[in-house]
């Protein structure tokens, strides 16, 4: 385990306009004009660096690193089918990987699992503990233009369910492409968040507040279309869209788990039994053809995408 100093986190964007669309505490979720994505103003609590580094895991989700590890066999599966497009995107194995917001590790089993060497950033000293305990290699910071410096150039770039909690998300997206050079392969994972499948379960059931929405710790809220335009503006090309389950489809099936944890396992259960069972009878491609036309029609609970640096920019 490497630790490097935390920088102040001072990324406060300058200017916003545009349409206020939900609010939760003492924040205005804004349909942001100048952004060009959701986002929420007022970030106070932008500049705390325990927020991560030890709140998050001590407070607010304590069960996280058992929760995932107990699902590790299905991360396995999810994460190397992310691993596995890397290299077809890049016509070449991609050897070594950046995992940012690495959590407890499981990204970098899997790719350990595949042959790739593999670092992990993590400001969570609990969950790089844990990482670091498996013999990863793991730097306990956020992710700053320092540890940008320090780490050096990977071929994937893995950076899933960060970017929701970034204050500056274009100042982070410049921070990446510090470590990727141009055959760098950048895989990006964001919550879809006020998609369709929210708008029709909001609209019948109008008491249900917006779950998705969480400021301090959700303070962006991307469709494809806006992820994609934040992509662009930033230096980097699409080429390939999928998404995860959208397993907020359960809510459309009577199935209520807003507000209700064993709902929400049970759901969690159903989804990754049935990706299980497609896999071990070697028929994941099936699942890959779903989940690229979901992503199309926008009703996959998280985008995936993959981007590469845009030539000479």
């Amino acid at each position: 385990m490497k630790k490097i100093a935390n920088e102040s986190i001072d990324f406060a964007q300058q200017h916003h306009e545009g349409k206020v669309i939900a609010e939760k505490k003492t924040y205005k979720i804004l349909d942001c004009n100048y952004c060009g994505f959701i986002h929420a103003t007022a970030p106070q609590d932008v500049g705390k660096n325990d927020l991560y580094s030890s709140h998050f895991y001590e407070v607010e989700k304590p069960d996280y690193i058992d929760s995932n590890i107990n699902d590790a066999d299905w991360w396995d599966f999810t994460y190397g089918l992310r691993i596995e497009r890397g290299d077809k995107i890049a016509e070449e194995p991609i050897t070594t990987w950046l995992d940012v917001g690495t959590g407890p590790g499981l990204f970098l089993d899997a790719a350990l699992k595949r042959g790739k060497m593999a670092t992990g950033i993590e400001p969570s000293l609990a969950a790089t503990r844990y990482a670091s305990s498996k013999g990863h290699e793991v730097v306990n910071a956020y992710f700053t233009e320092k540890v940008a410096e320090v780490i050096g150039k990977f071929g994937g770039i893995h950076c899933s369910e960060v970017l929701e909690h970034i204050p500056n998300p274009s100042h982070f997206l410049s921070i990446i492409k510090e470590v990727m050079d141009e055959k760098s392969i950048l895989c990006i994972v964001v919550p879809n968040d006020f998609s369709i499948i929210q708008d029709i379960y909001t609209t019948l059931n109008p008491e249900v507040e917006k779950w998705w929405v969480d400021p301090p710790f959700h303070l962006n809220y991307f469709s494809r279309q806006s992820l994609n335009n934040l992509l662009l503006r930033n230096g980097l090309e699409v080429v390939y869209e999928t998404c995860m389950f959208p397993i907020d489809i359960f809510l459309l099936m009577g199935d209520h788990y807003v507000g209700d944890d064993e709902i929400g396992k049970r759901a969690h259960d159903r989804r990754r039994q049935m990706e299980n069972a497609v896999n071990k009878t070697e028929n994941a491609g099936i699942l890959v053809q779903m989940y690229e036309e979901m992503s199309k029609l926008g009703i996959g609970r998280e985008l995936i995408t993959f981007a590469k640096k845009v030539p000479n920019l």
